[in-house]
């Protein structure tokens, strides 16, 4: 009999059981699911590879972007998790959630896994979310009302950013220093001072710090 396996990752118990009771009442006597969760990237990590070394299918993950991190894996967050699973199971239908709606947290996502569904959690109900994964498991996208939204404001692509100055951006915004950017990126420290350099003169036009790139991204609403 085939099975819907669905992972269910975020770092709020009652959220997940929310989701479960939710997808549930979706339950058909053909198709039955089956669900595994996370609460963290390092416990999310540990069951992808697990159930890839096991040779488990996985159909379905709904990640929230903002997760415990798993530092000794450089795994941030959803979207880092993301590419994981696109990496093992490259059917696995992804669904985003997040409570931000930051232009280049959305574009770097976009960029990085193409999700089919990016759904803002303040725009979901359990009618919407049933219904999202109704379009979905079907080969259609969803993204939700304020995503789509977010994402026709063309900030990113009018400052001509592509996947690698939105990181270097969000590297800044963390407080990362550029000397130590190259472990991160997996570029000269020459290329990643040339492009910030050129992030700079995009956002400031004139000379600023550091702290003026970020205040400047935010204020332009881009983090």
């Amino acid at each position: 009999m085939t099975t819907h396996n669905l992972l269910l990752v975020d770092d709020h118990p009652i959220t997940i059981d929310a989701y479960i009771n939710i997808l549930s009442r979706l339950e058909n006597a053909t198709i039955p699911k089956h669900f595994t969760t996370a609460f963290s990237c390092q416990e999310a990590y540990n069951k992808i590879r697990d159930r890839n070394h096991s040779q488990l299918t996985l159909d379905v993950a709904f990640l929230d972007i903002s997760l415990p991190p798993y530092e000794d894996r450089n795994i941030q967050n959803g979207i880092d998790l993301g590419i994981l699973i696109r990496q093992y199971f490259p059917k696995c239908k992804i669904i985003l959630l997040t409570m931000h709606s930051e232009p280049l947290l959305l574009h770097n996502a976009i960029e990085k896994i193409n999700p089919e569904g990016f759904i803002l959690k303040n725009d979901i109900n359990a009618q919407s979310l049933m219904t999202a994964y109704q379009e979905i498991v079907v080969g259609q996208k969803f993204y939700s009302t304020t995503i789509h939204k977010v994402l026709r404001q063309d900030i990113i692509k009018k400052l001509d950013f592509d996947t690698i100055d939105c990181e270097i951006l969000a590297l800044l915004s963390r407080g990362i220093r550029t000397k130590d950017m190259t472990d991160q990126l997996e570029l000269s420290l020459s290329t990643i001072e040339k492009r910030k350099s050129n992030i700079k003169i995009q956002l400031l036009v004139d000379k600023g710090t550091d702290k003026d790139i970020i205040d400047e991204a935010k204020k332009i609403g881009i983090l």
